[in-house]
């Protein structure tokens, strides 16, 4: 019975692996829960809210044998972060902020380490690139942060998702690669979320803006988790 449990558990994991299950079942989960955020009446969020994060727990953890303790230990931040902010059925708190903010600066102390094959005059160029991203969003957004009394924690959010930004941004413009393309789209796709999740939030409801921010948020940790996945193929963390 072990050994045929064995055998199941081995053939799953080379179904995720080499057909791609798990990322076709991640794609269709969150465009599950994006619709749940605009049709609660039809679909219960409470289902499909913690499973995109879930499945890239699990998706990490078989696709390499080495894991990356920090990269599943931002995961459960963000995953706390959704209970405490991003549930529809909770009010908002400052508290889901601050866990998603731990979780983006842990994301930011991943790619540091790979600051050795960055130029300091490139760093400089592209310091740029962080003061652009946190300044904008305050500006735009601050009159709607002091009236939900989340100012302070969205500006160190803001201020955490730049510094993800910025390095991921630098590591790939200092290294095109086919690995490093995938911080490329999790970059592009945590800008798109945060801007119409704030615009959301702190300026006019809008359904639709909703949806692609549920979907943008999740692809940025997809796809950085698929750059760990790539990274941890080709060398040792």
């Amino acid at each position: 019975m072990k050994r045929f449990k064995t055998v199941i558990k081995r053939e799953i994991q080379e179904l995720i692996r080499h057909n791609g299950l798990g990322s076709i079942f991640f794609t269709g989960i969150l465009f599950l829960d994006a619709l749940g955020a605009i049709f609660p009446k039809y679909l219960n969020r409470q289902v499909t809210l913690f499973i995109p994060l879930s499945l890239i727990f699990i998706i990490h953890i078989l696709n390499t044998k080495k894991r990356n303790k920090l990269f599943l230990l931002s995961v459960v931040f963000n995953f706390l972060g959704i209970c405490h902010f991003n549930n529809p059925y909770e009010a908002y708190n400052s508290l889901g902020l601050v866990y998603h903010t731990i979780a983006f600066f842990i994301y930011f102390l991943i790619l540091f380490k790979h600051y050795q094959a960055v130029s300091v005059k490139r760093i400089l160029k592209f310091s740029l690139l962080i003061v652009i991203f946190a300044v904008v969003p305050t500006i735009l957004y601050s009159e709607g942060m002091k009236k939900m009394l989340l100012f302070q924690e969205t500006i160190l959010y803001i201020f955490s998702v730049a510094l993800f930004v910025f390095s991921a941004t630098l590591l790939y413009i200092s290294k095109k690669t086919k690995t490093n393309r995938f911080l490329l789209f999790s970059t592009i796709s945590i800008v798109i979320s945060s801007y119409l999740q704030g615009y959301h939030l702190f300026v006019e409801k809008n359904d639709l803006l909703e949806f692609f921010a549920v979907i943008f948020f999740n692809l940025t940790h997809y796809f950085m988790c698929w750059y760990l996945i790539e990274k941890s193929r080709k060398s040792k963390f």
